[in-house]
């Protein structure tokens, strides 16, 4: 079993408790209540509509399964940087087993920034979209080969206002869902078998990405940045690069170097 299949493992274990104290009926009602009240939606795509520099999406993970543990700083250590900072959107990872963070901790970022965020977990159930746009997400992940069904979540994100991003890693998986046109796909530069990187999986599928395209995880360097921007990439999602040093000052200083490259 690898990572994904652990993590999807556990994640259906959490499911079946939090049903039992609150019903997909409730959340969902929840949900389509929140949403009824917002006034901006599909976020994500109206800030990638601006083709004149390439996004930032600044992440908050205090772990993941490739670097163990990241940071030590909590989502309002965090948050407040990426706010006032050059940081076009912001994604908080919930997931608990391996990335160590929550819900509440996505709860938490949202107030603490007005600027769109993304609910970054291992979608399997739609249980956690309802859970997303209940707690004003902007966005939510979903992972080919993970989410149970594509075409079917992608239009509930659609009547929840939220910006579905499609996770792909091949070239297979781009040509199982762009029929269903995701306005965004994301892909994952992370081979989940080895967990290694190769920046050359955004350059390679660019092409065949019909909307925007989100480059995701390995950018260890500025030069890396650069070279995905290169590649044409709409926006760069980013996390340990950013949180790694643990300290304020240099999380700062990166974001500041990396919005010279991206806005250039």
């Amino acid at each position: 079993m690898n990572v994904v299949e652990e993590i999807v493992k556990n994640k259906k274990k959490t499911l079946t408790e939090l049903k039992k104290t609150k019903s997909t009926s409730q959340i969902r009602k929840e949900a389509i209540d929140y949403v009824s009240t917002k006034n901006n939606k599909f976020r994500f795509q109206e800030i990638l509509k601006d083709k004149n520099s390439t996004k930032l999406i600044a992440e908050y993970k205090p772990a993941s399964p490739s670097q163990g543990d990241i940071s030590t700083l909590k989502p309002e250590d965090v948050i407040p940087l990426y706010d006032k900072n050059n940081v076009d959107m912001i994604s908080v990872l919930t997931e608990e087993s391996y990335f160590k963070s929550n819900l509440n901790n996505f709860k938490k970022a949202t107030t603490l920034t007005e600027k769109p965020i993304l609910r970054k977990d291992f979608v399997i159930d739609k249980y956690m979209l309802y859970e997303a746009a209940a707690n004003n997400a902007s966005a939510a992940l979903l992972i080919t080969g993970v989410c149970p069904d594509i075409e079917d979540y992608l239009n509930t994100c659609y009547d929840l206002g939220l910006d579905a991003i499609v996770e792909c890693h091949t070239l297979d998986d781009i040509e199982q869902v762009v029929d269903y046109n995701p306005k965004i796909i994301g892909v994952n530069n992370r081979n989940f078998n080895d967990l290694s990187i190769n920046l050359e999986t955004t350059k390679n599928l660019r092409e065949y990405v019909p909307n925007y395209l989100i480059s995701e995880s390995g950018v260890k360097t500025l030069n890396d940045a650069e070279k995905l921007k290169s590649y044409g990439a709409d926006a760069l999602l980013i996390g340990t690069s950013l949180l790694k040093n643990n300290n304020d000052t240099e999380i700062v200083e990166f974001i500041n170097k990396l919005d010279n490259i991206l806005k250039s």
